[in-house]
Formats: C-alpha cells, structure tokens, sequence
C-alpha cells in the first residue's frame, strides 16, 4: 500500500506555475500518486493530466441543482444552500459539494488502497514541503477559516473518506437547518459536517505554507483574484492575507537570507505588500 495520494478537485485553474508548486512540495517529497477529478470541459494537454495517475472526468453541468442534486438527493439540500446565497455557499459550495459525492460514490475503493489523502484544489500555490501525517490526525492549514474552518486543503487518514466527502449527505438532513449560525457559508458549513462526523477533535492546525493562486482573467464562482504577483508571469493571488502568512512562516522557518536565495520573486512581492500595509496603517493613525 502506498502512503499517499493527491487529489485535486474543481476547476483547473492557477496554471503550470501553481501545480509546479504542488510537484515541488507535495507530490515529490511525498511520493504521492495523483488523481483529479473535473468536468470534462478542460483542456486536457497540461502537465496534470501527463503526470495524474487517475483522471476522473465527468459531463459538465449548467446547473448542478437541477442535473446533480435534484437526481441524487432528496432532502433539504436546497433550504440548506438557500442560507447561503450571499456567502458563496450558495455558489461556490454548491460546485464543491458534488465534487466529494462523486468521488465518495465512484472511486472510494481507490481511495482504499492508500494510507493517507490530500484533499485540495487546483489552484494552491505551494510555498514549502507538506507535513506529514504523523498520528491518527486530519491536517488543515491555519488561517482562511471565516466563522468556520478553512476547507480549500486537507490531508486526513484514508479510513475516514467516507466521512468526509458525505458532505452532501450532511446538508441533505433537515437536522443541518437547525444550525445556531447566523453566518452560513462554506467553511462552516465543513466545520459543523466534521463536527456532525465526529472527526473535529482529529483536526490539526499545522502553519500555513500555500495560498489560493489564479492565472490573469480565470474564470472563478466566487473571489476574483484582484492582487498581482510581480515577476510571475499572469499570476495572480485571491488573498493578500493567505499570501503574506506563508511567506511570513517560510521566514520564520528558514531566515531571510536563505528564503531570499530559495525565491527572491515571493519574497519581493511580499516586502512590497508589507510595506503598504505599513503605509496604509500610518495613514489611519495620522487622519
């Protein structure tokens, strides 16, 4: 059996550039086998589906209320998703949702066969080596957690696939509407599914180390990358805050100097948002 296996769920998106990243300091240091699951409107001649050791593609939806959830699921999925029209639940979660059901209804005797998963998207940009699991334990990076827990990456022991991609099954059950939130949105709506699968007491928090990358113009469901990343060709970033948080660990982790010989590119990028938001804080104390 091997150790792990990546999989990379939802649209293709963040470029050669981010998955290079991935190859870098998942995928090679892990020894990981890969998998990615998509619709089958992508362009299928990129380095993902040479390198990808499963390719589950699937017919692209228009809509995936009426072609996925209205075939498969009974229940009050809709009332569920209807809390969250402002959010990106409503969305974006909805899309990210069918991902794990189609994954935990076709594929999870593959998932079987390894000892851990790394559930992520497309677009994280990695910026150093990913822990590994070391005990009985569900790793999520710190930060982007929005009243809930972030949900864009995790990495958990295989044994507890069934539970964590039946996130569908969770919004389905009408015990879900009885939520306390006032504040609906995707991260949590993961949180209270772990919660629900008894799997949040496993969750452990390990520094960020990757943030959400898009290519110039990428079509998105949600967050419109809005913040270029200087001397990288076309490449965007969604978040400033994901960004400066793994920049800022790697420095901790390794000195100035040696991140600045590892990748002088990130680093200016990062100097020169923290000098804004050094700027933009003078500026508030002095108006």
């Amino acid at each position: 059996m091997k150790d792990y296996l990546i999989i990379l769920a939802g649209s293709p998106r963040g470029g050669e550039e981010t998955w290079n990243s991935m190859y870098k300091y998942v995928k090679e240091p892990l020894d990981a086998d890969l998998a990615i699951c998509c619709s089958d409107r992508w362009n299928q001649d990129t380095s993902l589906f040479k390198k990808a050791n499963y390719v589950w593609t699937f017919k692209e939806m228009e809509n995936y209320f009426t072609e996925y959830y209205e075939k498969n699921f009974e229940g009050t999925w809709m009332d569920y998703f209807n809390m969250g029209k402002d959010t990106g639940l409503y969305s974006s979660g909805s899309v990210h949702f069918v991902f794990k059901d189609i994954i935990l209804r076709n594929y999870i005797e593959i998932l079987k066969k390894y000892k851990y998963i790394i559930y992520t998207r497309f677009d994280q940009y990695h910026t150093d080596v990913h822990p590994r699991i070391v005990n009985d334990e569900i790793l999520i990076p710190e930060g982007e957690d929005y009243s809930g827990i972030c949900d864009r990456h995790a990495a958990f022991p295989s044994k507890y696939s069934r539970k964590f991609l039946g996130i569908c099954e969770y919004i389905s059950n009408s015990e879900s509407l009885s939520s306390s939130r006032s504040f609906i949105n995707c991260e949590s709506t993961f949180e209270d599914h772990l919660e629900k699968e008894e799997l949040i007491g496993k969750v452990k928090r390990y520094k960020r180390s990757q943030f959400t990358a898009s290519l110039n113009g990428e079509h998105t469901n949600w967050r419109v990358a809005k913040y270029k990343i200087y001397f990288k060709q076309n490449l965007m970033m969604k978040y400033p805050t994901e960004f400066m948080q793994s920049i800022s660990n790697k420095i901790d982790k390794y000195g100035f100097r040696s991140f600045f010989l590892l990748d002088k590119k990130l680093l200016l990028n990062y100097l020169y948002l923290r000098t804004r938001i050094n700027l933009g804080k003078l500026k508030n104390l002095n108006s």
